[in-house]
């Protein structure tokens, strides 16, 4: 994300453009593929084999780090409903990277 800003301030926006669309993917195969089938799954159903969790303690423990770890997944998904709406307006401007939708314009000032 970091490379595509760079380059969308550098005015080359083949570049910026690629990059945005490295990320997007990354992003996509990271976020809402690889964490939620194997970092949540893992954590939830894999750890009830390996925890005693008929104590207080290490259920308290399992139930609030995966409450995070959901948490962080409904973050992922809200955050990945920006992504395709800067693709979808991407596409709209032709394959130019559009202003961040997140942030106001700094020339309003």
């Amino acid at each position: 994300m970091e490379a595509a800003k760079v380059f969308k301030y550098s005015e080359k926006e083949l570049a910026a453009s690629v990059c945005f669309g490295f990320f997007a993917i990354s992003w996509l195969a990271l976020r809402l593929i690889f964490f939620p089938f194997w970092v949540i799954s893992a954590s939830s159903y894999d750890m009830q084999n390996c925890m005693n969790l008929s104590e207080a303690y290490p259920m308290l423990l399992y139930y609030v780090f995966n409450t995070m770890l959901l948490t962080l997944l409904v973050f992922h998904i809200y955050w990945w409903i920006l992504i395709c709406s800067m693709i979808m307006r991407q596409l709209k401007n032709r394959g130019q990277v559009g202003e961040d939708i997140r942030s106001d314009s700094e020339d309003d000032e």
